[in-house]
């Protein structure tokens, strides 16, 4: 049986900052991914001043491709309402692209990738035993999952765990503006559009509570966007699992993106960093990342009112009358 400290599950961008960090402190681990890479990826791409301020603190070396994008458009119920410079720009990058990169990083610093599919976890005392596809057997002290929605680590942790919204895109024509372009509606139910401008193409897509490819073709009609071959995943918004310390949830796993906007790039970053900290320094990923626990509870409270019929009018009329208010808001969120 193979033997190492660390065992992730889940190359995107929070297993791949996690193993690149912990070969920063010498600490022995192995990412596991089931996908062959570059692999498609669905998400708008995004990268906020504060997620690729957060990976150049973590990873300075680390180079990567993105469109810069300074204007954005907000709409509500079709109309627009909102259109601004932002004070700093949001990179767009290819999740494709950037996710392989990533990835193919962690391996030049000597990082063990194995393209595998997990099926087993067994806990043995204070081991873990972790079954693959191919038959191979790894024992760990520490089980990272980052594989997304769908974490096997996070369905072992809570058999009942709920996938979150679904998210379906597509890749429709560039758009002249290079603006990221939104809309909220009282028909989404706690929805949104969302078009996000990429070097060759717009990233168009849908999520919500509610939604079906019927739905998601409606609305993006509705928005003027041609018909495309559309690709759905799910985003967890919820953290319904015990807290252990030798089972470690990061990332989409963890449930961990922003309840109002979805941002999960950021908190994929932030996560892995804690986890590092955390079997860096033995202290539980409860302590160490008590924060964002914590701040999860109050976006989940915040996203009930902004979603709601009455937030939605209020910040109608904010972007009517006082659109300087909401400019502020958002410049001051994005850092």
């Amino acid at each position: 049986m193979e033997q190492t400290k660390v065992l992730i599950i889940g190359a995107g961008p929070a297993g791949s900052t996690c193993g690149l960090l912990l070969k920063k402190r010498n600490i022995d681990c192995i990412l596991i991914d089931r996908a062959t890479f570059p692999r498609d990826k669905i998400c708008g791409g995004g990268l906020t001043p504060r997620s690729f301020k957060l990976l150049s603190r973590l990873l300075p070396d680390f180079k990567y491709d993105y469109n810069s994008v300074l204007r954005l458009k907000l709409c509500i119920e079709g109309e627009q309402v909102l259109d601004f410079m932002m004070a700093e720009e949001i990179r767009i990058v290819k999740r494709k692209t950037f996710d392989a990169q990533l990835l193919e990083h962690y391996q030049k610093a000597g990082g063990t990738f194995i393209n595998d599919v997990l099926t087993g976890i067994e806990e043995r005392g204070q081991q873990i035993i972790v079954t693959l596809k191919s038959g191979r057997q790894i024992a760990c002290e520490y089980l990272v999952g980052a594989d997304g929605a769908n974490s096997r680590e996070r369905k072992y942790l809570n058999p009942n765990a709920s996938h979150g919204i679904l998210c379906m895109e597509q890749y429709g024509p560039k758009s002249p503006d290079n603006a990221i372009v939104g809309n909220l509606s009282r028909a989404y139910h706690q929805g949104y559009y969302y078009s996000f401008p990429n070097e060759s193409c717009d990233v168009q897509g849908y999520g919500g509570y509610v939604n079906t490819p019927e739905i998601f073709r409606k609305v993006l009609r509705d928005m003027g966007c041609p018909d495309e071959k559309p690709l759905g995943a799910y985003i967890p918004l919820s953290i319904e699992y015990p807290i252990r310390k030798n089972i470690i949830l990061i990332g989409d796993a963890g449930g961990f993106p922003n309840r109002l906007t979805s941002e999960g790039i950021y908190y994929a970053f932030l996560t892995a960093n804690h986890a590092a900290i955390a079997i860096n320094t033995g202290t539980p990923f409860s302590v160490v990342n008590k924060k964002v626990f914590d701040k999860k509870k109050w976006e989940e409270y915040a996203s009930r009112i902004f979603y709601s019929d009455t937030g939605l009018a209020i910040l109608k009329f904010c972007c009517k009358h006082t659109p300087g208010i909401i400019t502020w808001a958002f410049n001051k969120a994005a850092r």
